[in-house]
């Protein structure tokens, strides 16, 4: 219901599907100084304002920016129903036109408009916005010193200037007979099988009148208005009776339907305009299209001549995707081994309309590994989304060495007593949500008797901590007399906004009331990297940095005073003499 609803609206109203700002006046051959008076007039025919910052007006040979001409360059909005008048930088028109006070002022970036000022022999003029869409296009014949083409019941007619003004008064046509002419397009039905089956003619004939010189123009364009193909038939060519294209077989895409339109201007009194343009809905069937959605991967780039990337690297994956009939529109891909444990971040793209295919280019960034937990290997890129999904391999050989930067930090120590003491050893300076990370701690008894350690860690910000209860991962256990050991705690922060957070350690020794704590900064980064119109650069990769200091294993005891080394070495001695007298006995026998 809403196709037939659109083609209705394309078909009986196009002005109004597609037109608010129009080229409305041209003066193209002034009386004086043709470089610092010629000007275009622009007519907002739309009831809201336009801002016409940036847009582009030129002609075959050379196009220029509009700009604002007051303080800044700004005063570029033409309000409804408003008029703009377009000149170069140096302009004498205001002091040489009767240019009306409300008309707002614009400017190109150039000494002329167009390539080498407007021509007198006539020329095609185009208006495109700032995205680069064609706005409107108007073709003027050979002109007549200090006369206008002004645009007037659906013509462009010579006419006295009326810069800023409506042009409803001051007409002087240049042929005093009146004629008529239409156009049409010539095509076997509205309806095709296929591409192939598809052409067309343009036809222009006289319903009354005499010779006359004319311009006729065509274009296609698919249902959204989007320009698929444009024509030129005839340029500034005489017509006594009727006029012909040549045969047009454009090779459309099969399985949609294109809006077809074509006008003609005439350079004598056109007593009925209506008949100057024609609009068609063409169809053409071919194959019916796939309602599953699928994904191709074509190639990945950036990878060396050996064909592999490493670790760290971001690497581009070119892939062909096709919506079917659904409306999920988000597509993710991820690299992972075969235990599906991802060694990337994950990079997501929006597919907005149905039944299209395009080929996109999309970054991946391939975790640093630099605390080489991943092999070399070849790994899976993964893609999937839209009810689909597929797969690529990829060789991973080598790390980034760059990326992988190793923080040495001052010893943090905090001394409760001169026989307990206990410090960080190694932690994360960033980490991702949803992925463990572990912090090892080293604590020192020099006391002459053992201790009961209770120890846990969590991240926090303000109030809330991020990483579950605050003593989910408490830990107890007994640190013996003179020993040392290394404790490791894992942490897992499910879900966080990125930024700035801070991690806390606890130890409570012999069930002291206060605790003994430390607390580090800690960054939380994005998890999953989605594209908006942004380029990723060297700059945006991500370092796994980690606080290293001397490691020490966790089993056994790794630490012993001196009092206890001089014990052991008692009862050794003891043993070797006990030996020896033994062996004595044992000869003098």
């Amino acid at each position: 219901m809403k196709w037939i609803f659109l083609i209705v609206v394309i078909v009986l109203f196009p002005k109004i599907a597609f037109a608010n700002v129009i080229i409305n006046e041209i003066m193209a051959n002034p009386i004086a100084d043709e470089s610092l008076n010629e000007w275009i007039e622009l007519y907002n025919d739309g009831s809201n304002e336009v801002n016409v910052s940036g847009w582009i007006i030129g002609d075959d040979d050379d196009n220029d920016t509009i700009e604002g001409g007051l303080f800044n360059q700004e005063g570029t909005i033409i309000p409804a129903l408003g008029f703009g008048i377009i000149t170069d930088d140096s302009t004498r028109v205001y002091n040489n036109f009767n240019v009306s006070d409300d008309a707002v002022r614009l400017y190109v970036d150039d000494s002329s408009i167009g390539g080498f000022g407007l021509k007198n022999s006539g020329e095609t003029i185009y208006l495109y916005d700032n995205n680069g869409n064609l706005i409107d296009q108007v073709d003027y014949s050979s002109t007549q010193e200090d006369l206008s083409w002004a645009f007037l019941n659906g013509s462009f007619l010579l006419s006295e200037a009326t810069a800023g003004f409506n042009n409803d008064g001051s007409l002087t046509i240049t042929t005093e007979d009146g004629c008529d002419f239409q156009v049409e397009f010539i095509l076997a039905s509205s309806v095709f099988e296929n591409t192939s089956a598809f052409n067309f003619k343009i036809r222009a004939s006289k319903v009354i009148g005499s010779k006359t010189n004319f311009t006729g123009r065509a274009s296609i364009k698919d249902l959204f208005g989007t320009l698929i193909k444009e024509y030129r038939p005839w340029t500034n060519e005489s017509i006594t009776r009727q006029k012909t294209s040549s045969e047009y077989t454009p090779n459309l895409d099969e399985g949609k339907s294109y809006e077809m339109s074509a006008n003609i201007t005439l350079q004598c009194n056109d007593t009925n305009s209506i008949n100057n343009f024609d609009t068609r809905i063409i169809s053409i069937k071919g194959a019916p299209l796939e309602k599953e959605s699928s994904f191709e991967i074509l190639s990945i780039q950036d990878l060396g001549s050996d064909k592999t990337a490493k670790f760290g690297q971001t690497i581009r994956v070119r892939a062909d995707i096709y919506k079917g009939d659904t409306t999920k529109n988000s597509v993710a891909l991820w690299i992972e081994d075969d235990k599906e444990v991802r060694l990337s971040k994950q990079t997501r793209i929006n597919i907005p309309g149905k039944f299209s295919s395009n080929v996109f280019t999309i970054p991946i960034q391939i975790k640093p590994n630099c605390n080489e937990k991943f092999k070399d290997d070849e790994y899976i890129i993964k893609i999937k989304g839209l009810d689909a999904e597929n797969e690529g391999e990829v060789e991973i050989e080598g790390i980034d060495t760059t990326i992988c930067k190793t923080i040495t930090v001052e010893k943090k120590e905090t001394t409760s007593s001169k026989n307990f003491k206990y410090e960080i050893i190694e932690m994360p300076s960033e980490i991702i949500p949803g992925e463990k990370f572990d912090i090892k701690l080293r604590l020192d008894n020099d006391d002459e008797t053992s201790s009961d350690i209770k120890v846990w860690s969590y991240v926090f910000r303000g109030p809330k901590s991020y990483s579950g209860e605050r003593e989910e991962n408490k830990k107890e256990f007994v640190l013996k007399k003179r020993s040392s050991d290394v404790v490791e705690l894992s942490n897992i922060v499910p879900d966080a906004e990125p930024g700035d957070y801070r991690l806390k350690i606890v130890i409570n020794k012999d069930n002291q009331k206060t605790n003994k704590q430390i607390t580090e900064d800690i960054r939380i980064m994005d998890e999953e990297i989605e594209l908006k119109n942004e380029e990723f650069s060297d700059s945006e990769i991500l370092e796994e940095n980690k606080i290293t200091q001397n490691l020490i294993k966790e089993s056994g005891v790794v630490y012993e005073s001196t009092t206890e080394k001089a014990k052991k070495l008692v009862v050794v001695f003891i043993l070797i003499l006990s030996v020896f007298l033994n062996m004595v006995l044992f000869w003098r026998r």
